[in-house]
């Protein structure tokens, strides 16, 4: 984190902003001025364009993108970005592939003011250096702790340290699920997502002073989970944490229903799928897991409602919306609120975007997490660490999903996040 009083960066990025917009006056070209930026790159002075870097034939590619279009078609149909600028979606299909996500970049990056979203942990770990070398803003499809660091990075929601702290806590001191007997046990994919949560894991056991019996790895699109979960039950493991993408998790808990291997289930985000939680509940019916937002059944909250009408335009008739759709919804708020920003300051530059992002400040995300994030320099960043946690829930369509209660563990506050 930054050295410098907070006070005295913020002054700092006053000044940079302030030379930007000098600058800009005083072209010959196209003058910009405060909420009326000159074309530059991927803006041609009426269309913002952004783009994305997913695999669109992958549950979570797709969904996140829809979800995108479904903000993106809600706020040009009432004018776009300050009311008069349309926002266009540049899609670099990356087929799951971080090789091809490097390709792809090249081919986008000087055509759109911003990636609207990376897709995954280990794209967005293979791009950060051209990022920060081009100058280029991104939204990470992933929330790995170390992103709130980075300020090319324009990180979403509660980091997975943070969810799986979250989790660890609230099942030991919350839940009523635990007792003096229990042999904690986790499992995690052999990548940063599983590298990052796990080090959640790690911190809550310590600051609890319990002890983690076992911790199995697996390597990304494992099928088979034999050997991990036979060194579980000998363990006689009562509780796994577990880090895996939807796919996984369905297989990990359809091995285990088969071992009969029954243990309580708790995991982040990225674990949970509504659709294939239903078509075999019975493998989630000791499931836990943490999310940001409020459950896709509850209109009450305006927020909710107005995401269900507006991604009812994009998914087929039908579809079920899912969290991940959610997902790419809720990262265009933060997206929209830095386009902005940097319309306010006149200036939709590498450079004036930059600028932006470090006076954002608070995003206002109208309930769709538990907490607002709020941004500027990564030194000045307060991260969102309250998570919703959870429990499966046959009867609670289309999520499947039953909220326990919102919490922020107090050992997330001695936790470096990055």
């Amino acid at each position: 984190m930054s050295s410098l009083p907070k006070k005295l960066v913020l002054i700092i990025a006053a000044l940079v902003s302030l030379a930007l917009l000098a600058a800009a006056c005083s072209s010959d070209d196209d003058s910009a001025t405060p909420g009326s930026p000159r074309p530059t790159n991927g803006f041609d002075g009426e269309t913002i364009n952004l783009g994305y870097l997913t695999d669109v034939s992958s549950f979570r590619g797709a969904a996140y993108t829809q979800g995108a279009q479904a903000y993106w078609d809600w706020l040009n149909s009432n004018g776009g970005v300050a009311g008069k600028y349309q926002v266009d979606e540049f899609v670099g299909v990356t087929e799951g592939e971080t090789s091809r996500a490097v390709e792809e970049y090249e081919m986008l990056k000087d055509d759109v003011v911003m990636l609207g979203q990376v897709l995954s942990t280990p794209p967005t770990q293979a791009l950060l250096e051209s990022l920060k070398e081009d100058n280029i803003i991104a939204v990470p499809g992933s929330w790995a702790g170390a992103w709130s660091g980075e300020a090319v990075l324009l990180p979403t929601g509660a980091a997975y340290e943070y969810q799986m702290i979250n989790l660890v806590d609230w099942y030991v001191n919350e839940s009523g699920l635990a007792s003096d007997n229990d042999i904690h046990c986790a499992i995690s994919v052999d990548d940063l997502y599983g590298e990052v949560s796990m080090r959640g894991v790690r911190h809550a056991i310590d600051q609890l002073g319990q002890q983690l019996t076992q911790h199995q790895v697996f390597n990304r699109g494992a099928t088979d989970f034999t050997a991990q979960l036979e060194a579980f039950a000998t363990a006689g493991c009562t509780v796994v944490y577990t880090m895996s993408i939807p796919t996984e998790q369905n297989d990990l808990l359809a091995q285990a229903a088969e071992m009969g291997f029954e243990p309580d289930w708790l995991a982040p985000t990225p674990s949970y799928l509504n659709s294939l939680a239903q078509a075999r509940p019975e493998l989630y019916e000791n499931f836990y897991i943490a999310f940001d937002s409020p459950n896709l059944n509850d209109r009450s909250v305006p927020a909710i409602a107005d995401f269900l009408d507006r991604i009812a335009a994009v998914i087929s008739e039908d579809a079920q919306p899912n969290t991940f759709h959610l997902v790419g919804y809720f990262q265009s708020i933060a997206v929209h609120a830095l386009l902005e920003k940097a319309v306010e300051l006149g200036d939709l530059s590498r450079e004036g975007m930059a600028a932006a992002m470090a006076q954002l400040g608070e995003v206002d995300n109208f309930g769709l997490a538990a907490e607002n994030y709020v941004y500027g320099l990564p030194g000045d960043r307060v991260p969102t660490s309250a998570v919703r946690i959870y429990k499966f829930d046959a009867e609670q369509p289309p999520n499947l999903l039953r909220e326990l209660q919102i919490f922020d563990s107090e050992f997330n506050d001695n936790f470096d996040l990055f």
